[in-house]
């Protein structure tokens, strides 16, 4: 018929929003391992336009966790003993 089978495209990610498995996986991938992996992960997947969403993602990880790990640090080191 007239009808296209293209339904299985894995680069139109947009049908379901901001909870498309791919999103998932690369936000996952970037919380867990960083951007480094995040970034493998889309890579050889085929999935280009994660690629530069997952480096900044885990960049800006990296740098809240940072500074919680500072803060935290900080406020518990008043209470325990030297």
């Amino acid at each position: 018929g007239d009808e296209s089978d293209d339904d299985d495209d894995d680069d139109d990610d947009d049908d379901e929003g901001a909870f498309a498995p791919q999103r998932l996986l690369v936000a996952s991938s970037a919380a867990i391992g960083g951007p480094a992996t995040a970034a493998a992960l889309a890579q050889a997947n085929g999935w280009k336009s994660l690629t530069a969403p997952s480096l900044l993602v885990g960049n800006l990880g990296y740098a809240v966790a940072t500074f919680a790990g500072l803060a935290y640090y900080a406020f518990f080191s008043r209470y325990l003993p030297n």
